[in-house]
């Protein structure tokens, strides 16, 4: 009797095991949690709102291989942000260029790589000094300052107009001939070159001293603008390679490998949540270049010929992307085992064509 109370027992402490234990990531009853973060072509988006890819055609058939066919997938704005979701247990596996270094191998595992990428420097195409000078001279916010000067010459030109027809008979009597005399008269001033007699009195020195200091401001105002404007356009052109990134205004995508190697050398830049912006704003000169995986950059470069962009220098700081799992994760073997088989067969070499053409690194 003892004997059979004690099987009937085990037996039911063992479903009460089974029950409790968690399913195994990929088994029917756990389908896979995917973060998906990254840049084209990468990581993108079909138009029918799918996940889609380079990395992510790539997963697609490493789990049909392995029968992991059922996955939710989440999308995460940085690289950072998805590796947090995996070291917390919040997700299996991270599809995107993921860079493997020494400082998140600490945090995560990475499966062997399936990508050997870097970073590389994007410029903008010079569109000619005189052209770019102007572009620069005609900021907004130095057009409001000149705007504003422009305005007080106009009106001091009406007032000595008004003045000197009253006061002084020798002035033109037409209205045209008298406000281009008083012009003349306002611009010498402003100039500092003017010899006009028409403030006199101690009120009207006063004036005259007032309206020389203001001049003098503004003369080098202008002269200030001129040549910031010049300096710019000669620093411009003298991007060949990451030598020459000190003292310059980087654009970047948040959360990437390109912000790690810029805040480790205490390069100036700009943070951007994708290719495109960053892009954008160097097209505008608000950055003077965009350091980013060469992958990426040379893809949109090559997906956006109207564009006038271009890359210098070499691929540095050399990177292999690979997918991140979490600390022992049963998923890392069977990706491991599916990439040397791919590679064997040659679906790389396919799978780059597709996406990059002649540009891709084997």
């Amino acid at each position: 009797m003892k004997g059979v109370l004690f099987c009937l027992f085990a037996l039911l402490a063992g479903t009460i095991v089974r029950a409790e234990t968690p399913p195994s990531p990929g088994s029917p009853a756990a389908p896979l949690r995917v973060a998906l973060a990254g840049s084209p072509p990468f990581v993108m988006t079909a138009k029918d709102g799918a996940p889609a890819g380079f990395t992510v055609e790539l997963w697609q058939s490493i789990a049909t291989t392995n029968g992991w066919t059922a996955a939710t997938f989440r999308k995460f704005p940085t690289m950072d942000a998805a590796l947090e979701a995996i070291t917390r247990g919040e997700c299996d596996v991270l599809v995107g260029n993921t860079s493997i270094t020494s400082e998140r191998e600490k945090r995560v595992e990475f499966t062997q790589p399936y990508y050997r990428a870097g970073l590389q420097i994007m410029v903008a195409e010079q569109r000619g000094h005189l052209a770019q000078f102007f572009e620069r001279l005609c900021a907004p916010e130095h057009l409001r300052v000149l705007g504003g000067v422009f305005i007080g010459v106009l009106i001091a030109t009406v007032i000595i107009a008004a003045f000197e027809r009253r006061h002084n008979p020798d002035f033109p009597k037409t209205r045209g001939a008298g406000l281009a005399e008083s012009f003349y008269y306002v611009m010498g001033l402003v100039l500092g070159k003017s010899s006009y007699k028409g403030f006199s009195g101690v009120l009207g020195r006063l004036v005259l001293v007032g309206w020389m200091v203001a001049s003098l401001f503004v003369v080098v105002y202008v002269q200030g603008v001129f040549t910031s404007s010049m300096t710019a356009d000669i620093l411009q052109g003298h991007i060949h390679g990451p030598e020459d990134l000190p003292n310059k205004m980087i654009g970047l995508i948040g959360g990437s490998q390109s912000e790690a190697y810029a805040r480790e050398r205490n390069l100036d830049y700009a943070a951007y949540p994708g290719i495109e912006a960053a892009v954008n704003d160097l097209v505008k000169n608000k950055v003077q270049c965009v350091v980013g995986d060469a992958p990426v950059l040379q893809y949109y470069d090559y997906t956006h010929p109207r564009v006038p962009i271009h890359e210098v220098g070499p691929v540095f700081q050399p990177v292999n992307y690979g997918f991140a799992v979490p600390q022992s994760s049963p998923l890392r073997e069977p990706i491991n085992l599916e990439l040397l088989h791919l590679f064997e067969v040659g679906y790389f070499d396919k799978l780059g064509a597709q996406y990059f053409g002649e540009s891709y690194q084997k």
